[in-house]
């Protein structure tokens, strides 16, 4: 019987799995005694064992329901901060990357409201007037602005509203502004903000640095660019161009010169490097090639020369140029070039030419002391126009060298101005439009009349 019951007992738990253990003391039970006590005894260890496995396992959905919560809080907490380290990683960006400080604002602006950081915000600029909203409006700064711009910390003006001041090193260069509308800034939020300004603080010092320095080298390049002089036999006019984006300035010159036998000679050149250093080789160049010219040295030993005197100087920087020399009374023309765009000859609207010829490489890379600058020459016919330009004319990020080149024949093709001031303006409008350029640009004309004269 006790057998019978032992397997009737196996099939009503069907699948339930129970350890060898339990079975032991269910024979065990079921030998000892009658059989209703026996079952009784039996039941009720099962009754005890399945609370127990009840217990067990509602500890483990207990736990299993607390790692979910905490799972789904870390995702959420990794997914904050990857927000909030993108965030900062583009104004990072944009602090690098901008050299305009109007420009760098209006970008940061942007970036707060699309990551949702602050519903709006208010930009302070510090002036020598004091602070000055950059919206351009006449509000004055209220307490918790002017309050963290003096302590230079962030400073709750509530709990939706932040200021933070723009610090970099020992300088404030403004305050930003926060709101939210429904939600608070925590401290973590504070933390934040003030993040974002540091880095916007450290691109606006940048900014200020090159603006500075982008306008000492222009007022200084400008001076060292020569006023052509009026002559009976040959027409002259020069156009030179700052770039308008980036920091390339500083390096492009052109100059003229006419000895006491009336020959003309013409020069433009490129330092490669760009600011306060380029301007100041850029005059050292323009001053000793002018010189040379004036003693009556070709273009091709006056170009030599001062490719030593460049070799000699304690600088990095190179230079291309390109010199030329027209006699009015012949309209012989003389030209070299070092590393520079060949010169562009137009005779007429339709002969529109590059007067393309060996040329040495640029001035101050190193060479073998025997080799020659090549000269190449060429007889005029009346009317003809030769222009000398830097490669800021012709090279864009957008096309390549050959493609500018081209660009540059057809205006001078197209053009239909009657005055050599008319083609400059004409052929500057053609290839710079009024689009930014990223590079200084140089253009230097004559026209030799002739016999038409």
């Amino acid at each position: 019987m006790t057998d019978e019951v032992y397997a009737a007992l196996r099939r009503m738990l069907g699948d339930r799995e129970l350890s060898e253990d339990v079975w032991q003391r269910v024979r065990g039970e079921l030998e000892q005694g009658s059989l209703a006590d026996s079952l009784r005894t039996v039941f009720r260890a099962f009754v005890d064992i399945m609370d127990e496995r009840d217990q067990e396992l509602r500890w483990y959905h207990t736990e299993l329901d607390q790692t979910n919560a905490g799972l789904l809080a870390l995702h959420a907490e990794v997914d904050r901060q990857r927000r909030r380290t993108s965030f900062l990683d583009q104004v990072s960006r944009a602090a690098a990357t901008s050299l305009n400080s109007t420009q760098l604002l209006e970008e940061v602006t942007g970036l707060v409201r699309e990551h949702r950081f602050a519903d709006t915000m208010r930009v302070w600029t510090l002036t020598e007037y004091g602070l000055s909203c950059v919206d351009g409006s006449d509000d004055e700064p209220d307490r918790a602005t002017r309050r963290a711009m003096r302590t230079r910390e962030a400073v709750r003006g509530g709990p939706n509203r932040v200021s933070v001041p723009l610090t970099a090193g020992p300088y404030v260069f403004g305050v930003f502004d926060l709101h939210r509308e429904l939600a608070e800034f925590t401290d973590d939020d504070v933390g934040l903000a003030q993040g974002v300004a540091d880095r916007v603080a450290v691109g606006l010092r940048n900014a200020n640095e090159y603006e500075r320095e982008h306008e000492l080298a222009q007022r200084l390049q400008r001076a060292m660019l020569p006023t052509l002089e009026s002559l009976r036999d040959l027409d002259l006019v020069a156009r030179y161009r700052s770039a308008t984006s980036g920091i390339h300035v500083g390096g492009d010159w052109y100059d003229s010169v006419t000895r006491s036998d009336g020959t003309v000679v013409l020069t433009v050149g490129d330092v490669t490097g760009h600011g306060i250093d380029a301007a100041v080789v850029m005059g050292k160049l323009q001053n000793s090639l002018h010189a040379y010219a004036v003693e009556g040295h070709s273009p091709g030993t006056s170009l030599r020369l001062v490719h030593h005197l460049l070799r000699g100087s304690d600088t990095p920087l190179f230079a291309t140029a390109v010199m030329a020399e027209v006699e009015p009374a012949t309209g012989m023309l003389r030209w070299a070039s070092a590393g520079h765009p060949p010169p562009l000859l137009r005779e007429s609207r339709s002969a529109v030419t590059y007067l393309e010829a060996e040329h040495a490489p640029m001035l101050g890379v190193y060479l073998p002391s025997e080799l020659e600058f090549p000269e190449h020459e060429r007889k005029l016919s009346p009317g003809s126009l030769v222009a000398l330009f830097t490669d800021g004319l012709i090279e864009r990020r957008t096309s390549d060298l050959d493609t500018g080149m081209e660009r540059l024949k057809e205006a001078f093709r197209s053009c239909e101005a009657d005055t050599l001031d008319g083609t400059a303006e004409y052929v500057l409008r053609t290839m710079l439009g009024g689009s930014d350029h990223d590079d200084d640009v140089c253009l230097l004309m004559c026209h030799w009349p002739g016999r038409e004269a």
